[in-house]
C-alpha cells in the first residue's frame, strides 16, 4: 500500500513539473536564493540588530569576548510619537558574548540602576566597562558604570554575565566624595585596566569648560584598591590624578601593548583644531606608566 501511494505521488509530481514551460523553469532556477537566517562567512557585522547597543566595552575571559553596552531605549511623547532622547531612562546594561567574533549570544540586560537594579542609589547606567581579577583564589568580575554624568559605580559578580550585586552601596567616584574629581565636567565613561601585576586602574571624565577647548583638563585616573571596589588614592598623592589629553571630549579607553600604555579618547567639536587633531575623532596618548 505504501509503495503504490508513493508511485502515484511521484508520477503526479513528475507530470506537474514537466507541464511547466521550459522558460518558467529556467527563470525559477535563476531566482534569488532566500537569505540565510544565520550569519554567512565574511558577514560578521553588525554584531546584532535586535536592540540598541551604545558605548561598547569588551572583556576577554576564558576564550570568549564579552561586550557590555548601554541599553538605550526609546522615549515617547504623550501621543505615542518618539521624542528626542534625554537618556534619563537608561538603567540596564546589555551583554553579548562570542567565541569566534562572528556568532554572538545575547545574554539579555543586567539590571543596574533604579528600584529594580542592583545599585538602587543610582538613577542611570551609561557607558559601562568590565574587568576580572583573581581575589583570594576566586575569579571575580567587576562592572563599572556611569550614573548619568554625575558619578561612577561598581557592581560585582562570580560570572561575567551576573547576577551582579552592589558591594559598596554608593558611588565609587563622586564629585563630593572623591578628592580631585569635583571639577570634572562630565563624571562618566569609566575605563578599567588590570595590569600584569594585578593592580587595577580606572580612567574617566570628559567635558569642555568654556574657553578650554584645546586643554579641557577633565580626564582623571586613579589606582583601584586590591579589591577593585575602592580607590587607592595614596598612590596618586591623595587625589585622583589629572590627565591632559589635548582637545578632549569624552570616551576614555585604556589598554596595554608591548609594555606601553595606550590611553584613547574622543576629540571635541569646539574651537579651531590643528590639522593633526581633527574634530570628533579617536585620538590616543602613550605612556610607560599607567
Amino acid at each position: 500500500m505504501w509503495k503504490n501511494k508513493l508511485m502515484v505521488m511521484t508520477t503526479a509530481l513528475t507530470l506537474a513539473i514537466t507541464s511547466i514551460p521550459v522558460m518558467e523553469r529556467v527563470e525559477a532556477a535563476a531566482a534569488p536564493v532566500t537569505p540565510a537566517l544565520a550569519k554567512t562567512p565574511g558577514n560578521a557585522n553588525p554584531l546584532f540588530t535586535q536592540k540598541f547597543g551604545a558605548d561598547p566595552y569588551a572583556m576577554v575571559y576564558n576564550g570568549r569576548v564579552y561586550v557590555y553596552m548601554t541599553n538605550d531605549v526609546f522615549e515617547y511623547n504623550a501621543d505615542g510619537t518618539i521624542k528626542d532622547n534625554g537618556y534619563g531612562l537608561i538603567n540596564k546594561i546589555t551583554v553579548v558574548s562570542s567565541d569566534d567574533m562572528v556568532n554572538w549570544t545575547d545574554h539579555g540586560e543586567i539590571p543596574v540602576a533604579g528600584p529594580q537594579g542592583a545599585a538602587k542609589w543610582a538613577k542611570n547606567s551609561w557607558a559601562p566597562s568590565a574587568a576580572h581579577k583573581t581575589i583570594d583564589g576566586k575569579e571575580k568580575f567587576f562592572l563599572y558604570f556611569a550614573d548619568s554624568a554625575n558619578g561612577i559605580g561598581v557592581l560585582t559578580a562570580d560570572s561575567p554575565i551576573g547576577p551582579f550585586t552592589d558591594p559598596i552601596g554608593k558611588a565609587l567616584v563622586s564629585r563630593s566624595g572623591t578628592p580631585g574629581a569635583s571639577d570634572v565636567t562630565w563624571l562618566f565613561d569609566p575605563a578599567v585596566l588590570v595590569d600584569d601585576d594585578g593592580s587595577g586602574y580606572i580612567y574617566f571624565g570628559g567635558g569642555v569648560p568654556t574657553g578650554k577647548e584645546a586643554d579641557p583638563g577633565t580626564a582623571r585616573v586613579a589606582k583601584l584598591g586590591a579589591d577593585m571596589i575602592s580607590l587607592d588614592l595614596a598612590a596618586s598623592g591623595g587625589a585622583v590624578k589629572p590627565i591632559n589629553p589635548p582637545w578632549l571630549f569624552e570616551d576614555s579607553g585604556i589598554h596595554k601593548y608591548n609594555g606601553k600604555y595606550y590611553y584613547s579618547y574622543c576629540t571635541n567639536f569646539s574651537g579651531t583644531h590643528p590639522a593633526n587633531i581633527p574634530t570628533g575623532t579617536i585620538a590616543y596618548m602613550v605612556s610607560d606608566n599607567p
